[in-house]
């Protein structure tokens, strides 16, 4: 038998093993089925870093590692706290998509996501950018970005039938590599309500990284502050926007611990 714990920020769910994992991609499958494992968006787990304090490992539900997940990361940082993992508050953790400094207040996690590379290379994207930094897609309006992994945002209106469109953009041709899109209701200067289709777990009650996405991108086209609060299906983030990263702020929410059986 081997242990796990789970935890969720804002309804994004994650399971937590002690590495070395073997075979994450089969293991994330087997255990983030939610009708024959214990359900989640995906697996985590750390190992050593000869760049910063600690590494973070992300796989979808579906198998595919992830460069980055600021739910998970959240989780992740509540996580070595609690396991005794990490005995200081104010770290840096190394991930795919680069060094992350992150911050603990308790269950309130704060992470200063970079804006080191916004624009997708040839791999990711086969269109040109307008002027202001769009594309035209099948008529929708879509701001594609690099933030910490591949995010499309939408701003959507009541003609979309967003159920649709969000699984047909993931997988557009226009994307190679598939992409996390994000539908974005501006509600004020201050706040806005956000929907992920991601491409490695479908639809979910949040994403960080695409909550980041989205308010860089509302507040860069002039629609918003650069402090906001943003609303998603499974609760709220706080997001300040400054020149070179985003600051994501949010809770970590501890659900349970237990034993898996290893075949």
């Amino acid at each position: 038998m081997r242990s796990f714990s789970k935890y969720h920020g804002t309804g994004n769910d994650f399971i937590f093993v002690q590495g070395p994992v073997e075979n994450p991609s089969e293991l994330a499958q087997k255990l983030c089925d939610r009708h024959f494992g214990i359900g989640a968006d995906g697996l985590m787990y750390a190992s050593s870093s000869d760049r910063a304090d600690i590494r973070m490992h992300y796989f979808n539900s579906d198998g595919s590692e992830a460069r980055m997940c600021g739910n998970g990361l959240r989780c992740f940082v509540r996580y070595l706290l609690d396991e005794g993992l990490m005995d200081k508050e104010n770290f840096t953790v190394e991930t795919a998509a680069g060094l992350i400094p992150v911050e603990a207040h308790g269950d309130h996690i704060v992470l200063d996501l970079p804006v080191n590379r916004l624009k997708l290379d040839e791999s990711e994207l086969t269109m040109t950018l307008d002027a202001s930094g769009s594309v035209n897609v099948d008529n929708v309006c879509v701001y594609p970005l690099f933030m910490g992994t591949q995010h499309a945002v939408v701003f959507a209106n009541p003609e979309m039938d967003i159920k649709v469109l969000g699984p047909q953009l993931t997988k557009h041709e226009i994307f190679p590599q598939d992409i996390n899109v994000n539908f974005v209701e501006i509600l004020d200067q201050n706040s806005l309500k956000v929907i992920t289709h991601e491409r490695g777990a479908g639809w979910t009650l949040s994403c960080g990284t695409g909550v980041c996405a989205s308010a860089w991108i509302a507040h860069h086209t002039h629609q918003t502050d650069s402090t906001m609060q943003v609303f998603v299906p499974g609760g709220a983030l706080s997001v300040k926007i400054f020149d070179d990263f985003v600051r994501l702020s949010g809770p970590a929410v501890f659900i349970a611990k237990g034993e898996f059986k290893e075949d």
